[in-house]
């Protein structure tokens, strides 16, 4: 007799860590990465067709990526449940859905990573403690844990101020050999990257000119650590690196001189000249 009562209480305990386990939470598409946020979509459910009160608790002090460079505050990450953002404490319960009904339809909600600024690519983790309490009774009915990741891509882009870079050539300038001609007014490049990153410049496209091209930067902003302070020449073929930057690069810039020279210290010739070069930004792995 005793070994049956046994047998039964412990069949009643296995289905008690079963149903405790029936609430749970689920991405829903990839991170989204958006001017002001970044932001993962989640499902709730559970199949035992029960209305709950939900709540989260972080049992981390923070949001931190894999690697460990990069910690993100409890007070920039929220819970959205479609009518409020939710603010997240460490170690205590937040309320996320009151008189939530179980079953059926998935509920959706949005986790959400704000006002922090660019967040530099890679993964991000931290673990919850999602509890379910019962509506009607008050008791707890499941206690899970959810690891919330973020995997954020690699967003890169350049954009140009005094985009078309103008050497012109005067009269007192005309007939002096080793005369060097800068542009009159420096492109500016504006780099946004959240990944290490390099600028560089190709010159397949440049065609005949009047002489030797060099290029060089003449300045950039604090966050580009690396930039060419020497004159190089311009070769069709030849890439040039003339920056480069730590993620996160938000409006960071590079200005950049163009000058010209008699090629083999020849006069310059007159004429209208118009030559291409192509900016290239990318990720430094």
């Amino acid at each position: 007799m005793k070994k049956i009562l046994l047998t039964t209480l412990l069949m009643v305990l296995g289905c008690a860590v079963v149903q405790a386990s029936m609430v749970i939470i689920d991405y829903q598409g990839e991170t989204v990465v958006r001017p002001q946020s970044v932001e993962r979509n989640l499902i709730i459910n559970s199949d035992d067709g029960g209305v709950y009160n939900i709540a989260v608790r972080p049992l981390e002090d923070a949001m931190r990526s894999v690697d460990g460079n990069v910690t993100i505050p409890l007070s920039n990450l929220y819970i959205n449940n479609t009518r409020e953002d939710v603010y997240l404490r460490y170690n205590e319960y937040s309320n996320i859905f009151d008189g939530l009904s179980m079953g059926g339809v998935a509920k959706n909600m949005t986790a959400k990573i704000r006002d922090f600024g660019m967040v530099p690519a890679g993964t991000y983790a931290i673990n919850f403690e999602v509890q379910a309490t019962d509506l009607e009774t008050g008791q707890i009915a499941a206690t899970s844990t959810f690891n919330l990741q973020f995997i954020i891509p690699s967003v890169q882009e350049i954009s140009l101020h005094n985009e078309v870079p103008r050497i012109v050539l005067g009269a007192e300038d005309a007939f002096n050999k080793s005369k060097k001609v800068s542009n009159e007014t420096s492109p500016m490049i504006y780099i946004n990257s959240n990944c290490d990153w390099e600028l560089a410049l190709n010159a397949d496209n440049f065609g005949d000119g009047a002489g030797d091209y060099y290029v060089r930067t003449v300045s950039a902003s604090s966050g580009v650590n690396e930039r060419l302070l020497e004159r190089v020449l311009l070769t069709p073929g030849k890439e040039i690196v003339i920056a480069k930057g730590k993620a996160p690069a938000n409006n960071e810039y590079v200005s950049v001189e163009y000058s010209l020279e008699g090629r083999d210290k020849k006069f310059i010739p007159s004429g209208n000249y118009e030559n291409r070069v192509k900016y290239i930004l990318r990720e430094i792995r």
